[in-house]
């Protein structure tokens, strides 16, 4: 049934900061959406809501289930959500032991079964872990840590998976590497995925919609090729765009201009 946002709006400091200003928008099941802007635009605070991990005011559905007034726990088993690490007993673990721990809500046995185990040691391998997997994660590098991360909200084979900027802290390698399994989990197994991202480049070409904010208010919505505009680029970050073809299928990219 995929998810729906009516009318949301966060605020901060006793309503004297609105961080997302009545955004509105539909996700289909299977489809990556992008959510894409400048600092302060409100992408953190719109992830955050849809997964009940902010106060806010308008609708959530996931599934038809209004969030707000869904148990927690049958969110966790429906979604997952990664961001910052913001448990510090998390970053003692391992990165093998911190994967099979976000399997937990959905592992059959209270210890980890064989299945958990092949499951986890499958996204160590698919986001190129498997050389740190007893390494604790205070002890990985930022891009490390970034992808130890995107494995644990994967664990537990979520319907829905909310990434908050995948890439940061990616070197161009693991940008890819990242952008290709979220395009292959998407459609080879029917997820829905919701990100943010700075980066253009890596949002036009890892989601098939893009919604556009600034300053906590929606300035267009939908499929990759609708926000390829000069115009509506300049209108949100500020700065000069110019659109530049390239590969086989003369694909069209933006590009900031610096000068």
């Amino acid at each position: 049934m995929g998810v729906r946002v009516s009318n949301l709006q966060v605020v901060y400091k006793n309503g004297n900061v609105i961080a997302v200003d009545n955004i509105s928008f539909t996700v289909d099941n299977g489809v990556v959406l992008g959510i894409l802007g400048p600092n302060g635009a409100g992408k953190t605070s719109l992830l955050k809501a849809i997964a009940k991990l902010v106060k806010y005011k308008g609708l959530v559905y996931i599934d038809g289930l209004e969030i707000s007034r869904t148990p927690m726990r049958a969110i966790s088993k429906l979604l997952s959500y990664a961001g910052d690490i913001d448990v510090p007993e998390y970053l003692s673990l391992k990165v093998l032991e911190a994967i099979l721990l976000a399997r937990s809500p959905v592992s059959r046995r209270f210890i980890e079964s064989r299945e958990d185990l092949v499951y986890a040691l499958k996204l160590v391998q698919e986001l190129g872990l498997s050389n740190l997997i007893d390494r604790r994660l205070n002890e990985l590098s930022s891009g490390e840590l970034r992808r130890a991360v995107i494995a644990m909200a994967l664990a537990k084979n979520p319907k829905y998976i909310l990434l908050d900027e995948p890439d940061s802290h990616l070197d161009l390698k693991n940008k890819v590497l990242v952008s290709k399994l979220i395009k292959r989990i998407a459609l080879d197994k029917a997820k829905t995925i919701i990100f943010t991202s700075h980066d253009i480049l890596f949002t036009i070409n890892t989601a098939s919609h893009v919604l556009l904010v600034k300053d906590g208010k929606p300035v267009m919505y939908g499929s990759v090729g609708d926000v390829l505009d000069e115009s509506v680029l300049e209108k949100v970050y500020g700065v000069k765009f110019t659109l530049v073809n390239y590969g086989e299928g003369r694909e069209t990219i933006p590009i900031p201009l610096y000068s």
